[in-house]
């Protein structure tokens, strides 16, 4: 059973979460998510990929999504 401690820091605010890949969990959290940005390879780690350190929290990953749909929006004249 993997531990319940973080495994990431968040790359847009220090954060330390728990990302499930790093982790070695079967399923990350984000998963469930909309898929709008790589993640990091299931064997990725910070002291050997950077890669994994696109991984963001679930409130930074939030705002992204939030960002990103409301990029796509047409303008309004």
């Amino acid at each position: 059973m993997a531990s319940p401690l973080a495994s990431s820091v968040c790359p847009g605010c220090g954060t330390a979460f728990r990302c499930g890949m790093a982790a070695g969990d079967a399923e990350c959290w984000c998963v469930k998510l909309p898929h709008v940005m790589p993640v990091p390879a299931a064997n990725a780690t910070p002291s050997r990929d950077a890669a994994a350190a696109s991984c963001y929290c679930p409130v930074c990953l939030q705002q992204k999504l939030i960002a990103d749909a409301t990029s796509r929006l047409p303008a309004h004249d």
